[in-house]
C-alpha cells in the first residue's frame, strides 16, 4: 500500500512538468504554422498585385489591337509603385516606375508578359536560386 502512495506521489509531481512540456510544444508548432501561414498570406499578396499590374499594362499599345490608352503615364504607375515599395522592395517599384511612357505591343493578351514578370521571380519563386 505505501508503495502504491509513493508512485502516486511521483506521477502527481510529474504531472505538471508533463504538461508544460506539451504545452511548449504546442506553442513551438503554432509559431511555425502562423510563420508559414504568413508567408503563404504574403505570396497572395504579392501575386495579386503583380497580375493586377500585368492587367493595367496589357490595356496599353495601338488602339487596333484592343488597348484603351497608348502608354502608361505617370498616375496610373504612381499608386503601383508605392504599393510594390511595401510589398517587395525599391527595386520592383524602380522597375515600375521604368515602365513609364511604355506600351504593351504584343498580339496575344492571354500570354503572360514574362519580361514585366522576371524581377518578381526574387518574390515569388519557391525554388531556391543559385
Amino acid at each position: 500500500m505505501e508503495e502504491i502512495k509513493s508512485l502516486i506521489t511521483i506521477l502527481s509531481a510529474l504531472l505538471t512538468p508533463t504538461v508544460a512540456i506539451v504545452g511548449i510544444y504546442i506553442g513551438i508548432l503554432n509559431y511555425r504554422l502562423q510563420i508559414r501561414k504568413r508567408n503563404d498570406d504574403l505570396f497572395d499578396r504579392r501575386y495579386k498585385f503583380l497580375k493586377q499590374f500585368e492587367s493595367l499594362w496589357k490595356t496599353t499599345g495601338p488602339e487596333q489591337k484592343g488597348a484603351t490608352r497608348m502608354s502608361l503615364e505617370w498616375d496610373d504607375i504612381e499608386p503601383y509603385a508605392q504599393e510594390a515599395y511595401y510589398l517587395f522592395g525599391k527595386d520592383i517599384a524602380e522597375h515600375l516606375r521604368s515602365y513609364e511612357g511604355k506600351s504593351y505591343d504584343q498580339n496575344f493578351n492571354w500570354v503572360p508578359d514574362y519580361e514585366l514578370a522576371k524581377p518578381f521571380n526574387k518574390y515569388l519563386c519557391f525554388e531556391k536560386t543559385k
